[in-house]
């Protein structure tokens, strides 16, 4: 769904990918809370942006997938969360962004981390 940017000479590119399991310099989350209280906080944080859908979620598989408009018409990024429970029985989260840039991508994965760590509390998060 992520619409691809134009470089200088108008050619399309592919769009940038960052991805919390992976080694991109934004890390994932993890949550000595239950994962019913994790999803709910994230499902609340989509829904209060403006400018993000919802386009699919499923709990029993801890997916969410969201279209994030941007400023300018037609730029249209894709997030998507995975929400699971790790060997200990601790809520992992982890976020792929498929955007414009690499940058926009990181800054959005952190915004959310962010405000998922105040919605959550303090003492919530474990490491990550």
């Amino acid at each position: 769904m992520a619409t691809a940017s134009s470089d200088r000479q108008g050619r399309r590119s592919a769009p940038e990918t960052v991805d919390t399991r992976s080694d991109t310099g934004v890390d994932g989350r993890v949550y000595a809370v239950s994962f019913a209280r994790v999803w709910d906080q994230l499902v609340a944080e989509v829904d209060e942006r403006t400018r993000w859908e919802l386009i699919h979620r499923d709990e029993d598989l801890g997916l969410i997938t969201v279209a994030c408009r941007g400023i300018l018409p037609g730029r249209t990024d894709d997030l998507t969360i995975w929400v699971r429970l790790d060997r200990n029985g601790l809520t992992r989260v982890d976020v792929r962004s498929e955007s414009r840039s690499r940058s926009a991508g990181e800054r959005r994965i952190r915004e959310l981390m962010e405000r998922l760590d105040r919605g959550l509390g303090p003492d919530a998060r474990v490491r990550g």
